[in-house]
């Protein structure tokens, strides 16, 4: 994770925040935003943080330098521990490492005009000649597009791209070392996210600046990148240098990240991996492997061997039955509307009004499984349960889908493992040991190896 050139050290960090209910304000539990994460940012290197909205990427780059009280771990710039420092101290960190907020409009002072906003950060530092602060605003105002005399200007004057490139000078003021731009360019026009990003790019080699991007867009980290950092429910699933992370992505939501990538190709789907469902609250994380409520390629069980897409509406049903959201009533209604006249009135057709072998069928076909399952475990287990379901016992359903189709993705959390040198997973699919022989595990590996086809 780190070498003798590291700039900058993350461990384990977590940054969680109470819940608290009752007159007493009694913690009754923890939103998990950024739940130990570890990585390191070299000098001049670009370090991607990226994921969905939620997942925990803002939080973690306002608690890594300290713009947040982090609630564990270490993080060293320069060999440092920064999370001891004092007050005094934090001040001339600030010099070192600046930050790029995602909204333009709301980090700057309304009433301020730009040459002073800009020229701010050089009076927290204690640069007294006011001579010398203009010279290097106008300096840094013309070097990122603009002109020094904007200088008396205020920011309502200014487009959205025009202030976030006030933003980029306002935080180069200072000469730092480190820059962290959260969303640098999500508040954009197409058009100008590019020439923001070549802007970025730009200073860091001009400056030997190190950078970390925070976003939710691939395309972006894909421009600037060095390094990319999978983030999901507040930690990293999948860590690597950004040419094998594209080319060779090993983790099932890195490939769905990969998937929504747009393209001007109609012919060139991608990865053609699709999500569904919502990431889930991070105040309530699932067990195991927190991405397997939505991943598409959760491991069968020991003995359980069904084609994917199979495998997954059966757990797809598995979890609706578990939750209580099978609509029985719908599903008999469509039923036998399809049925067409075996029915007196279609649309006010029961569950009591169908037959159980019936009404299992349709469940089955509402969750487009097969009639019959060529594993004869899994389909005995299948049976038994929509029988249950189907009687009104869901407890009994969801009780004998649990004790057969439980998997290791949801029993265990999964090992950090290395790919490469400096790639890193984290994901049961890339442990041997927990892939048995199986016709569909078999097609697990094949997809690893070869995840574009």
């Amino acid at each position: 994770m780190s070498s003798r050139n590291s700039l900058f050290e993350v461990r384990d960090l977590e940054k969680h925040y109470p819940i608290n209910k009752g007159l007493l304000n009694t913690e009754v539990g923890r939103v998990r935003a950024v739940d130990g994460i570890s990585f390191s940012v070299e000098r001049g290197e670009t370090l991607g943080i990226v994921g969905e909205s939620g997942c925990g990427k803002s939080t973690a780059a306002t608690s890594m330098i300290r713009l947040e009280e982090p609630t564990a771990g270490e993080i060293r710039f320069e060999g440092e521990d920064i999370t001891e420092y004092s007050d005094e101290k934090l001040r001339r960190l600030r010099r070192e490492v600046q930050m790029i907020f995602q909204d333009p409009d709301s980090s700057f002072n309304p009433r301020m005009n730009i040459g002073d906003a800009v020229a701010e950060p050089l009076v927290v530092q204690g640069l007294d000649d006011v001579e010398r602060r203009e010279a290097i605003v106008g300096d840094l105002l013309e070097r990122v597009g603009l002109s020094a005399d904007d200088m008396n200007r205020f920011p309502h004057e200014f487009s959205g791209g025009q202030k976030q490139r006030i933003a980029l000078a306002r935080a180069l003021a200072v000469n730092p070392k480190l820059l962290v731009a959260d969303e640098p360019v999500s508040a954009l026009d197409v058009s100008i996210q590019s020439e923001m990003l070549r802007m970025i790019d730009q200073f860091q080699d001009e400056l030997g600046l190190a950078v970390v991007v925070i976003s939710h867009d691939l395309g972006v980290v894909q421009e600037i990148c060095d390094r990319v950092a999978v983030m999901y429910l507040g930690e990293f699933v999948e860590v690597g240098p950004a040419d094998e992370l594209f080319t060779d992505p090993q983790h099932p939501y890195t490939r769905a990240l990969l998937s929504a990538i747009p393209t001007l190709d109609p012919d060139d789907r991608g990865l053609g991996v699709k999500l569904t469902g919502d990431v889930p609250e991070p105040s309530n994380p699932p067990s195991g492997c927190r991405f397997h409520t939505r991943c598409p390629e959760v491991i069968p069980p020991e003995g359980i061997d069904l084609p994917q897409e199979t495998w997954r509406n059966v757990l797809h049903l598995r979890k609706q039955v578990l939750i209580d959201s099978v609509d029985l009533e719908s599903i008999a209604e469509v039923g036998a509307i399809e049925a067409g006249g075996e029915f007196d009135d279609p649309a006010d057709t029961q569950p009591e009004d169908v037959d159980n072998d019936r009404l299992a069928r349709w469940v089955r076909e509402e969750y487009e499984i097969p009639a019959r399952l060529d594993d004869q475990t899994a389909e005995t287990t299948l049976s038994q349960a929509l029988t249950s379901l189907v009687e009104g016992e869901q407890e009994v359903a969801a009780e004998t889908l649990t004790e057969q189709f439980e998997t290791v993705c949801e029993r265990e959390v999964p090992e950090t493992r290395s790919i490469t040198s400096d790639h890193r997973v984290a994901c049961h699919l890339t442990d041997e040991s927990m892939i048995g022989s199986t016709d569909s595990e078999t097609e697990y590996r094949q997809q690893l190896s070869s995840p574009s086809e």
